[in-house]
């Protein structure tokens, strides 16, 4: 345990939970404790890193601390969730849950009560049947395993001690899934026990009514460890809750259990180390799905670009009255703030498609750690077709960083198709939000060079089209990441005045994003594409060819290769001995949604994918991991890949059939992923065009062209 604790000079019990925060290479644990109060609570933190620094969030309970011989002080006057995170990261955090020790009173006798008991382990499945039940988890209980009630009235689950399939494998989702699922039960009460390391989601309600979970902890880091989903369910109440999962936080769902109504999540503390923390969808299969609200909600960290709060919809159900209320966002790099859509998934099952009318967004604020530069998303609305479509949007009293947004444009929002009577507005004096207009483009083109790199200019433009003078610095960065340096500039822009900024940049073959970054916000999000092909000539000597290097996300080069064609054989010679696998399709006509680019997935990811649309490109920050672009949404464009196992020699030249590779003509499709020393254990393939699934996504093959001398 890095941290050690008192409250009023008594030491206070440090825990640890699992979490899986990005990079993703390993788990990790994240320490935290329970904090019992009575009217006042003075708290000593000492940790065994350096507290050089520190930031208590919620930002929004302005907790003041105060740091005095590498120790942090704070004094608490009533319960309350906070994240204490030192040194300018989250990485080394310590969550308090401090809470009112008269909670920790026995619950009531029930006519059938089971009681784990303090120092006890209660092992599988605790499936309930009856009636009239509390199951009661003491602090320092265990359930391994997880709980299943069915058609059940008067439950109640309660107790302070925890929930967790740590012994549980992913092969045994089939029994030990979600740590508590209830079916179709009646009047039931959830409070203060922790879930911990879920198998699947943490806690479903399914076609229940009358539900209240309160002061509820939710870890997990296992794929699809959701939070809560309310599936289908009437009058039920989330509150005062706080998640760190590795999926979505608060979710709303119908699974063809009745309608879901009368559903209000408050009060609570969310921090999500993957996907979405707020979701409606997908999978709504319901006739209606309506009066739902979000409101006093912290997001401390959504770190992955996925949207904060939307609408995903696929399915049957007309989705109406669902409001988001005083939410406050502090760290999401990337993301889109806002997005609803109506589009085809994997995730549906109803031969007919539902609307979405009547959403309302209001008093939301986003102040970003400042920390990186990467700007926000665009928000968007979009809607199926004109019988599918989204009416009836509001946003209210919506600021970034601090300033008001009056404005769709202001607010970075794309209305799309199929969408009606959408209104941005704010009451108040907040200070506008001056963002000067930019714009990323290439100066001329780019022109090949006999290295087999392409040498171009790239500019940003910046216009001014406020009232106001606009100053700050921003930088050009390049997607993939580790391709290109960062460029820095400065701006100084009057209003009705424009700048253009060049750089000049030298890149391999490949595809890539050049993108805006400013860490103040002062200028919009911008980018644009380019793909450069990779030539080879017909009967040159590999050993002058032109070299191309590997490189991968954590910044390891340490193999090149260099590519020659001859006689129908392609020619690969390294200047490293390694395993290697070959990647070649042919190239196919794009179809309307397929992507185009997505290098980096949301670990590392700063910019959002890139699809084709309408004979253009269009972003596309729904794609955020490669099983979206191939499971999820199925745009991946529509090759055939061939995969050929080769062991590359230092120096050495491999020659493979190009009709063993399934290469007909001059031009087709290639990736080559090694495996080295340097980047065992690594969860990205080691590769020459940064293709994060290679095996099933060939968007990021570059294009190899095949040319007489």
């Amino acid at each position: 345990m890095n941290y050690s604790v008192t409250k009023n000079g008594i030491k206070i019990k440090t825990r640890s939970c699992k979490i899986f925060p990005r990079p993703y290479n390993s788990e990790k644990y994240m320490e935290y404790i329970m904090l019992p109060m009575g009217k006042r609570a003075n708290i000593e933190i000492h940790s065994k890193i350096k507290i050089e620094s520190a930031v208590v969030r919620p930002a929004s309970r302005h907790i003041p601390f105060t740091l005095h011989g590498g120790r942090l002080f704070i004094t608490l006057d009533k319960p309350q969730t906070l994240s204490v995170e030192i040194n300018g990261g989250s990485d080394d955090n310590l969550m308090i849950f401090a809470y009112d020790e008269k909670r920790e009173e026995p619950p009531a006798k029930a006519e059938h009560m089971i009681t784990v008991a303090k120092g006890t382990k209660y092992t599988g499945k605790l499936i309930i049947t009856e009636d009239n039940t509390t199951v009661y988890i003491e602090d320092g209980a265990v359930i391994a395993g997880n709980i299943y009630a069915e058609k059940c009235k008067n439950l109640t689950i309660c107790g302070f001690g925890r929930i967790c399939m740590e012994d549980y494998t992913y092969e045994m989702r089939k029994d030990y899934a979600r740590s508590i699922d209830l079916y179709k039960c009646e009047n039931v009460k959830i409070r203060d026990i922790i879930i911990d390391d879920s198998n699947d989601w943490s806690l479903r309600v399914n076609g229940c009514k009358n539900v209240d979970i309160d002061s509820v902890k939710i870890f997990g880091c296992r794929g699809n460890s959701d939070g809560i989903d309310v599936c289908g369910s009437k009058n039920v109440t989330v509150s005062n809750i706080f998640t760190r999962v590795w999926d979505d936080s608060f979710v709303v769902k119908a699974l063809d259990t009745g309608n879901a109504e009368n559903i209000l999540f408050k009060d609570s503390v969310l921090w999500n180390d993957f996907a979405r923390p707020i979701e409606v969808g997908v999978e709504l299969r319901a006739d209606k799905v309506k009066n739902v609200r979000f409101e006093n909600i912290d997001i401390l960290h959504s770190t992955t670009g996925y949207p904060v709060m939307g609408i995903h919809h696929g399915d049957r159900a007309e989705v109406s009255g669902i409001e988001f209320k005083n939410i406050r966002i502090e760290d999401a790099p990337g993301s889109q703030l806002f997005d609803i859509r109506i589009t085809n998934s994997v995730w549906n099952r109803d031969s007919k498609m539902g609307r979405i009318h009547d959403i309302s967004f209001s008093d939301i604020s986003y102040d970003g750690t400042n920390d990186n530069g990467v700007l926000l998303s665009n928000s968007r609305l979009q809607g199926f077709d004109a019988e599918h479509d989204i009416q009836n949007v509001s946003f209210k009293n919506i600021t970034i960083g601090g300033r008001a947004v009056k404005t769709a444009e202001e607010l970075a929002l794309d209305i799309c198709e199929n969408v009606k009577n959408v209104s941005v507005s704010f009451d108040g004096e907040n200070g506008e939000l001056l963002q000067l207009d930019s714009e990323v483009g290439v100066r001329g083109g780019f022109e090949t060079n006999a290295d087999g790199t392409y040498t171009g200019t790239v500019y940003v433009r910046l216009s001014n089209n406020t009232d106001g003078r606009i100053s700050g610095t921003a930088s050009l960065a390049v997607s993939p990441k580790n391709t290109e340096t960062e460029r820095a500039f400065e701006y100084d822009v009057l209003p009705g005045e424009s700048k253009e900024f060049d750089f000049k940049m030298r890149l391999l073959p490949g595809r890539y994003i050049f993108f805006t970054k400013d860490e103040k916000r002062g200028i919009k999000n911008a980018w644009t594409f380019k793909a450069f092909d990779a030539i080879i000539q017909e009967g040159a000597d590999i050993k002058t060819a032109p070299e191309y290097g590997f490189v991968n996300y954590y910044g390891t080069r340490e193999a090149s290769v260099r590519f020659a064609a001859n006689g129908g054989f392609l020619e690969i010679m390294p200047d490293i001995t390694a395993q290697a696998v070959l990647y070649t399709a042919m190239p196919a006509e794009m179809q309307p949604g397929e992507v185009v680019f997505s290098a980096e997935e949301t670990d590392f990811g700063e910019v959002c994918a890139v699809v084709e649309k309408d004979g253009g490109l269009a972003a596309a920050p729904q794609l955020r991991c490669p099983a979206e672009i191939t499971y999820v949404f199925k745009n991946e464009p529509k090759v055939r890949i061939k995969k050929t196992k080769l062991v590359l020699k230092k120096g050495e030249p491999a020659r493979i059939s190009m009709k063993e590779l399934g290469i007909s003509g001059n031009e087709f499709l290639l990736e080559l992923a090694v495996s080295t020393h340097g980047t065992r254990g690594l969860r990205y393939p080691y590769t020459l065009f940064h293709s994060t699934a290679p095996d099933t996504t060939a968007h990021m093959y570059c294009r190899f062209r095949v040319e007489k001398k």
